[in-house]
């Protein structure tokens, strides 16, 4: 199963996909974290990545 995150920030064009869902969380937060010197809470990263089917 593959993962995908965008970021919800309005502007911000950051998308990922990864097969691993650890590895989908990691880089999101690290994302958060330099791009927007940010965090992002534990609910809503599991909000935010999103389970699909890969291609």
């Amino acid at each position: 199963m593959a993962y995908q995150f965008s970021c919800p920030r309005n502007g911000c064009s950051f998308e990922l996909r990864c097969d691993s869902g650890q590895e989908a969380a990691r880089l999101a937060r690290a994302h958060a974290r330099v791009s927007h010197r940010d965090r992002i809470a534990p609910a809503d990263l599991d909000r935010w990545l999103e389970r699909i089917e890969a291609a």
